[in-house]
Order: C-alpha cells, then sequence, then structure tokens
C-alpha cells in the first residue's frame, strides 16, 4: 500500500450572485488532494449546490417568519377583555409552504436536511388587567399580556418532523408582551406588542454507504459525517385590530395585524469524508484521504409582513378552551391553549 500523504487547504469567500454572502471552507487531507485541480472546480460541486439552490434567501425568510408567528400566536392575548388576572397554558405550531428548491445533490445523506420551514413550542401566559395596578376607570380598559416558555427538544417530543438517520435537537426560548386596549362596549380591541424569538436547531446525520461525486468530471465515492446548524435571533414590533363577538358560551375573534422583524436567520453547514482515489471509486485505502468542508450563510430579516386571525374562545365559569388561528402569505400558525380567569 502507499501512504502518500500531503495536505492542501483552501479557504475561500464566494458572492452569490442573488442572495447573501456564502462563506465556503474546504480542508483535504491525504494524497488525493493532489487530483482536486481547482477552487472553482470544489466550490461549483460543494458550495453551489448546498446554499444558492436550497437554502435560498427565500427559504430563509420564510423559516424566520414561522417563527415570528408562532411567536406572536404563542401570546394568546386574544380579544377578550380580561376584568382582573388570567392564566393560560398551551401549545402552538406554524408551517410555511415556501420550500427550499429540489435538492439534486444526491451526493451525501445531506439530501435528508429539512426543505421546509416549520416553527412549534408550548407556552405559558400571564395577563393583568392595568385597573389592578393602576388608578382610574381608564387603567380598567387595558390588558398587558406576557408570554414565555424555555423549551428543549429532540426527535421525540417533535413527532411531525421525521428526517431520516438523523439526530436532531434543539432549543426554542421565545418571549413577548402585548398591551391591549378595549374602547367601552365596542367590542373591539386594538393591540401593540413586542417580541424576541430565539430557535437554535441541530441536524447530525452519518452516511449509510459510499455515495458517488465528482471532481472535474470524475467520478469518486465519499463516506462520511454531516451536522448542520441552524439559528434565529428576531426581534419584532406588532399592531392588531380584533372584533370580539359573543354568543353564549362561544366567542368569535377575527383579526388582522401586521409586524416588523429585525435579526437574522443564520444555517451552517459542515462535512467530513473520506474520499476514493481518482482511478478506482470503490478504493479508500491505498491513499486515505478526506476533505472537509464547512458552508455557512445568513439572512438578515429587515421587513415584515401582515397577517390575518381568526379565534374562538369556549368559556366555561372562570375557565376558557381557546383556539387561534394566524395567517400571512405563504405561512399559517395555530394555537391551542386552556386559560383560567382569577
Amino acid at each position: 500500500m502507499r501512504f502518500l500523504f500531503s495536505l492542501s487547504t483552501f479557504i475561500f469567500t464566494i458572492l452569490v450572485a442573488i442572495g447573501n454572502p456564502i462563506d465556503a471552507q474546504v480542508l483535504c487531507l491525504g494524497g488525493e488532494c493532489a487530483n482536486i485541480p481547482s477552487e472553482y472546480q470544489l466550490l461549483g460541486n460543494f458550495a453551489e449546490p448546498v446554499f444558492d439552490r436550497i437554502y435560498t434567501n427565500g427559504f430563509l425568510r420564510s423559516m424566520g417568519d414561522n417563527a415570528v408567528l408562532q411567536n406572536l400566536n404563542s401570546n394568546q392575548s386574544g380579544g377578550s377583555k380580561v376584568e382582573r388576572y388570567r392564566l393560560g397554558l398551551g401549545y402552538t405550531v406554524s408551517q410555511g409552504q415556501e420550500k427550499a428548491r429540489d435538492f439534486y445533490y444526491e451526493n451525501s445523506e445531506l439530501r435528508t436536511l429539512p426543505k421546509k420551514g416549520v416553527a412549534a413550542s408550548p407556552s405559558l401566559s400571564f395577563t393583568v388587567n392595568l385597573g389592578e395596578w393602576l388608578d382610574g376607570a381608564f387603567a380598567k380598559q387595558w390588558n398587558l399580556t406576557t408570554h414565555f416558555f424555555p423549551y428543549e427538544f429532540g426527535e421525540a417530543n417533535i413527532p411531525f418532523v421525521k428526517i431520516r438517520n438523523t439526530d436532531v435537537r434543539g432549543r426554542v426560548f421565545n418571549y413577548g408582551a402585548v398591551l391591549r386596549y378595549f374602547p367601552v362596549d365596542s367590542g373591539f380591541s386594538f393591540g401593540i406588542g413586542v417580541f424576541q424569538t430565539n430557535q437554535d436547531l441541530y441536524l447530525s446525520s452519518y452516511d449509510r454507504r459510499p455515495t458517488q461525486f465528482r471532481i472535474d468530471g470524475d467520478k469518486r465515492r465519499w463516506i462520511g459525517q454531516n451536522d448542520l446548524f441552524y439559528q434565529s435571533r428576531i426581534v419584532s414590533g406588532s399592531l392588531d385590530l380584533k372584533y370580539n363577538y359573543t354568543i353564549g358560551f362561544l366567542s368569535i375573534i377575527p383579526g388582522i395585524g401586521i409586524v416588523y422583524n429585525h435579526g437574522y436567520t443564520a444555517i451552517q453547514a459542515n462535512r467530513f469524508a473520506a474520499i476514493s482515489t481518482r482511478e478506482n471509486p470503490d478504493d479508500f485505502g491505498s491513499v486515505p484521504s478526506a476533505i472537509g468542508i464547512r458552508l455557512a450563510t445568513r439572512h438578515n430579516h429587515r421587513s415584515g409582513f401582515g397577517y390575518g386571525s381568526l379565534g374562538l374562545n369556549f368559556s366555561l365559569g372562570s375557565y376558557s378552551l381557546v383556539t387561534e388561528l394566524m395567517a400571512g402569505k405563504e405561512i399559517q400558525s395555530i394555537n391551542l391553549s386552556l386559560q383560567k380567569q382569577f
């Protein structure tokens, strides 16, 4: 066996004509690195298919908007005035319609990475009528609702996310506050809110068998480990208008709102794989060689969106079962919560 080891390190940055900068770092170890002809071919095979054609700006924006809408819906402020205090515990799911482009990067288990934005978490809310804290009739027309829930998750407790042969873990820590004004006997209410959306998602997978890829037209095979890290940090401000129509124990609450977002959504993908020789795509041992790839991109959120909402409140004494649907362009969120006034 030949043991011809060399070290070639390629560190370079490319700018995609449509989108944010993509940072691509590639480390090649072993004798086969001498047969990788140019930085251009390396970037063409690895960086562009993953981030230009899959994790596009539209997809990253959709993932961020889903997280924000889910956070807004988790607040559970509703449109029914609380006379003193209220506690609520609920679960919120959000999903977008915009998908990543078709993933034809079939050279590794990276094909299993998610292509559609989804956000979900439980939340705990607390509402107070400001008349309990401040004097005056005007203060009684205001409700303040806050919510939060730090949530650690894995594949076992997010059953709607199934990624084959991939370990999933993450953390959601969203919180916010909505100040809502109820004009006397009008049925309408006006809300103004501020929200912080924090999400981290880790995915890790390994190749079950060697798969084929090409370098400068030469067929190779590789086998290795894939890791992806997704993160969003977004501050949002919202305005909304709702109307409460009550029939007995049922309240129907339609509404409209707008939200402005400031923050970022970032993705980093890492892959380390052993590569075969140029002469024999099944030969991994005669010239042991490996490639490490790190790709990263980031979408800055400096925009907003509008949404409509429809809430249903089923009251039974001091308890209420509440569901609220929120929908923007290509994103939807639904919340189900149990609330108690006291």
